[in-house]
């Protein structure tokens, strides 16, 4: 079966965003077509050419650069995985906000969503995180738990990003199970 699906990454404004480089080369070196976004506090960690570079495709950060972007990727997308997934948004996801790209295109999605939070242990922990985690998932997010350990400032706890390889091997079957529906 031919698809034009394609895996549809959203990249957000966290340390760990450079871990979901490791993500993407690993995806299209297995033949899987990738899509990256990013929000615009996820290119002062990483810069889009670097996705560009990955995928040989454009990474959109803009809603409006070409057209309604977030319905032209609702209609591709086979996977919308937000990796990683901050504090910030996922609590935009949880209560409907889109003020930019990577919302308007979540609120669009009708394919299987996931992600992959990633953020100070102290965050992580907080009611109003988890709250809204909660909340996701009564949606029908798909959530992978962050491990834990020490992060990039020191703090020890549970919010350093899930293991690429976890997250890739959830991406291929939400993708592949996607395609042959």
């Amino acid at each position: 079966m031919i698809s034009h699906k394609e895996i549809v990454i959203a990249v957000t404004g966290s340390i760990a965003a450079y871990k979901t480089c490791e993500l993407v080369r690993n995806l299209t070196k297995e033949g899987y077509p990738v899509r990256v976004i990013m929000t615009e506090h996820a290119t002062h960690f990483i810069g889009r050419i670097t996705f560009e570079a990955l995928t040989g495709k454009p990474v959109r950060i803009n809603e409006y650069d070409i057209g309604m972007a977030h319905i032209e990727l609702k209609n591709i997308a086979s996977v919308f995985a937000v990796v990683p997934a901050t504090a910030n948004i996922i609590g935009k996801f949880a209560n409907g906000i889109a003020d930019d790209l990577v919302t308007s295109t979540y609120l669009a999605a009708t394919c299987p969503i996931l992600l992959a939070p990633a953020m100070n242990p102290g965050m992580y922990a907080s009611p109003a995180v988890q709250r809204n985690l909660q909340t996701l998932e009564k949606d029908g997010v798909i959530i992978l738990d962050p491990s834990s350990g020490v992060v990039v400032c020191g703090d020890e706890g549970q919010g350093k990003l899930a293991d690429i390889a976890s997250i890739q091997n959830k991406i291929i079957e939400l993708h592949n199970k996607e395609i042959t529906v």
